[in-house]
Parts: C-alpha cells; structure tokens; sequence
C-alpha cells in the first residue's frame, strides 16, 4: 500500500494534515532509498524538524488536547501548565493512566490494548487511537528507513498474529502495514495466538523463498523459534534480515540481546548486522529503530552499544525517577516521549522505561524501572486520576 492511498485525517484536529504530510514526506523519501543514503539517514535526517518547528506544532496539539479533553485540561491546568510556552513545560502523562480512562480527542477508530502482562488482564492499558491513517503514516517511513534498504523483493514471515485475529494489537496492525509494502510479494503468519509460533510454517516458507526473507517477531516469540529449530536449524536466503521488538516483559524467559543475536546468526543463518530491533508501545504511535539492517561492519555497532533514534517528529528526554527533572547526557533515568503522532490522543507519555540520552537526540535503552513504582510515575498518576475524578 502506498503512501497516496490513505485516507485524509479527521477535520477536527487541523494539525493533524500537516502532520500526515510530513509523515508521508519523510516516508516517501525512503521509497527509493539507496542502502549507502539510507545509513547516512540515521545520523542525520532529510526531512528536518527544527526546534522551533517542532515546539509550534507541538504547541498546536497539546492546545486541541487541552480544548478537547477535559481530564487533559484539567491534569495540566493542576501542574500549573495551562499556557506552555515550550513543549518541555507540558508535564507528561504516566502509561499507567491509559489504564483508567479513554485518552482520544474525538471518536476513536481503533482501540489498541496493551499486553497485560504486568498488572494482568483486568488493568490492561488502551490507547484510543482517532486516526488510523495518522498511524499508518507515522510508522512507515521509520520501518521502511530501517528495514528495507538494497531490497526490491522481499517475503515476510511473522511471528505474531494477524490483525484480524488480534485486531487490538497495535503491533499486529503495524506489521500488517508492512506486509502490504509493494517490495513484499508475500506474506506468511506463523504465530497462533493460543499456540504460539509454528516452527514448521516457517521451515516451509524458508525452503520455498527465492527472495530475502524479512522476519518479524517479539524477542519472546525469537526464542520460542530458535528453540523449536535447536535440532534442524534453517538458513534464510541470502540478505535476509530480522526485526525484533523486545517484549520479555513479565515473561519467565529472558535472554540478553548479545546472546539471542548469536542464536539467530547460528539457527537461521541471519547475521547480528541484519538483526534490527524495534522500540515502540502501545500508547505511543510513533517506533524507533537501533539500526539499518544490513549495515557495513564498520558501521554496525554491536547489539548492547547500539543507540535508538525516533522520527524528527517525536522528542525523548531522561528524567530523575523521583523528581522527573531532565537529566543530563549518559544519566540513566524514566524515557518520557513527546510523539506528534499522538494528536488525536495525549502528546506526551512518560514511560517506566530506563534509558540515557546520547548526543544527537538518541537515547539507550537499559530496560525497565524494577521494584516499586519510581516516585515520579506514581505522583503523575495521582494527579491524573485527581483529574479524572473532578471530570464534570
């Protein structure tokens, strides 16, 4: 599916078009994207979203999300934060909150709910999502930069459901937006969602591939794979490539990124330079990505010291777990993400990741907060929920 075919965006939130075009620009020059251009495309972007661009528009959004919401309004008009001037005075909203009330500004087309794996399926998250062209066009040109650079034919494996089998799934709707890319001449879905991958569809769709083989999977689905195949391993056709998006979160297995990397290399033939992974979530529309798959070695860092970069259109920050005060350079601290994207819903999200910032607004990811709630989160949401019950 190409970029012209989306729909327009709701007429309600104006900001929203200038946001799709420059969605589909930044897509739209990684069409014909050489694999040279494409690396130099990770440390400097073609589409440029300057400082006081970005602060104008994000601006214009946090003031459709405040007019339009009135838990929002209220959240930040409590934080003393009802006139920003700077999108950094915005305070953010803590993921948990998705837990406790519909976040969208205006009617939402899809509802996409997080895992539930941490606080069980009872409290899980949702993210109502008024625009599904707005998503679609955030999310290509960052996958396409990153994972499809030197192919004109590729097949894709997943190793997730398809969305119309978990049609709130945010990442199944974002891997059925790939699958329709027009280098893809086929796709094969090798996840059930009450049995799990299926080793065998893969071994099939490997043996009868004449074309790169683009595998996507959660890290907890690439080790249900790698040890299905211990005993037979496989090999990929030639500049096959891997994206895996994380997701070891509240399961019992967990490998570290080194090591599931070797096994990939080992059992499918798939070198760590094509292993790309994928940062996302389901409250943000918006992905990164620590790589261009099939990188020269000598730009190709090793898997734990690669950093990741988001669109221009989105901007992270590190900030103190107890006080959420940025922090500087190098200081591990909470992630918290200002996604454009997130328009029709809430702008700016602060995860329970832990990451630090590194020069050129990339950041590493060192994992998740452990133990009890860090301080910060649990303040926000607080005042969250204090502005959910004054709601009229």
């Amino acid at each position: 599916m190409t970029s012209s075919s989306l729909v327009e965006p709701p007429r309600s939130l104006p900001v929203t078009a200038k946001l799709v075009r420059l969605f589909r620009a930044y897509a739209g020059d990684a069409l014909g994207v050489r694999r040279e251009h494409a690396l130099r495309t990770m440390s400097s972007d073609p589409v440029l979203l300057g400082a006081d661009d970005f602060n104008r528009l994000a601006l214009q959004v946090h003031d459709h999300q405040r007019r339009s919401n009135p838990v929002l309004r209220r959240y930040w008009e409590d934080a003393g934060a009802g006139s920003p001037r700077q999108w950094e005075d915005i305070p953010p909203v803590p993921t948990i909150a998705f837990r406790d009330v519909a976040i969208v500004s205006g009617k939402a087309e899809a509802v996409f709910r997080t895992s539930g794996t941490t606080s069980g399926g009872a409290r899980r998250g949702e993210h109502h999502v008024a625009s599904m062209a707005l998503y679609r066009a955030a999310a290509r040109g960052p996958y396409r930069r990153s994972l499809f650079p030197g192919l004109r034919r590729v097949r894709v494996v997943s190793l997730a459901p398809h969305p119309r089998a978990v049609p709130d799934s945010s990442l199944s709707a974002m891997l059925g937006f790939i699958a329709e890319e027009p280098e893809v001449v086929g796709t094969t879905w090798a996840f059930d969602p009450e049995r799990g991958v299926d080793a065998e569809v893969v071994r099939r769709a490997a043996a009868g591939a004449r074309e790169p083989i683009l595998l996507l999977a959660t890290a907890f689905a690439l080790v249900q794979l790698l040890e299905a195949l211990e005993a037979r391993p496989i090999r990929l056709p030639p500049d096959s490539r891997v994206m895996e998006t994380g997701g070891f979160k509240g399961r019992t297995t967990d490998v570290d990124r080194e090591t599931l990397y070797a096994r990939v290399s080992r059992r499918l033939g798939v070198p760590d330079s094509h292993i790309v992974n994928e940062y996302g979530m389901t409250e943000l529309l918006s992905q990164s990505y620590d790589h261009v798959a099939g990188a020269v070695a000598e730009e190709a860092a090793p898997p734990s010291q690669r950093v990741h970069r988001f669109p221009p259109w989105v901007r992270t920050r590190a900030l103190d777990p107890a006080t959420l005060t940025p922090l500087p350079p190098g200081q591990p601290g909470l992630l918290a993400h200002f996604d454009l994207a997130n328009a029709a819903s809430v702008c700016h999200v602060l995860t329970e990741d832990l990451g630090k910032m590194v020069p050129g607004g990339r950041f590493q990811l060192l994992g998740r907060a452990g133990g009890a709630e860090p301080r910060g989160c649990s303040l926000t949401a607080e005042a969250f929920l204090r502005a959910v019950r004054g709601r009229s």
